[in-house]
């Protein structure tokens, strides 16, 4: 093997330090599984629908990768896909069908409540994604700030876990 090739390897891999060898994802625990469920028609901008969404540990539980599908009865069709990952705490990054990229730092504020609210260094509105779980199922609550503004509420349902854990 080349010993430039070799030295540049090592001085890059000393650049970027390895990540905590076992993370630890208990408290979003409660999330994981697959779920579906209905939206909410009232308080919300996107009407009743249906969908589904996963949360599965990946890469060696380095990361918890959320898969989302929803279809709107205003025929809207929604698919989304956010990676959460520790990077000197929880933190995730979320794409969409729409365009939309979003840069979420998370905080667990009680057992079995999760937020993931929008990094501040982005420009435009702020967003604010919410889980808790309430008995078996997991609400979730998406909300929109202008700049400056306050929080409302742009979607929200409730899910059932697919395969009830015993």
């Amino acid at each position: 093997m080349n010993p430039r090739l070799i030295a540049a390897f090592v001085l890059t891999a000393a650049a970027f330090p390895l990540p905590a060898q076992n993370p630890d994802w208990k408290q979003l625990e409660f999330v994981l599984g697959k779920w579906t469920g209905a939206a909410d028609e009232k308080g919300t901008q996107t009407g009743p629908g249906q969908g589904g969404c996963s949360f599965e540990l990946d890469l060696n539980k380095k990361i918890i990768v959320r898969r989302n599908a929803a279809s709107y009865d205003s025929g809207v069709t929604h698919d989304d896909l956010m990676v959460m990952y520790l990077d000197g705490g929880m933190r995730a990054i979320y794409f969409d069908t729409e365009g939309h990229t979003i840069r979420y730092n998370i905080t667990v504020p009680s057992a079995n409540r999760a937020v993931f609210e929008s990094d501040g260094a982005q420009a435009g509105p702020k967003y604010r994604l919410s889980y808790w779980l309430d008995g078996a199922l997991l609400v979730v609550r998406f909300e929109i700030a202008p700049p400056g503004g306050e929080y409302k509420i742009y979607a929200g349902g409730k899910l059932k876990r697919d395969n009830p854990r015993r």
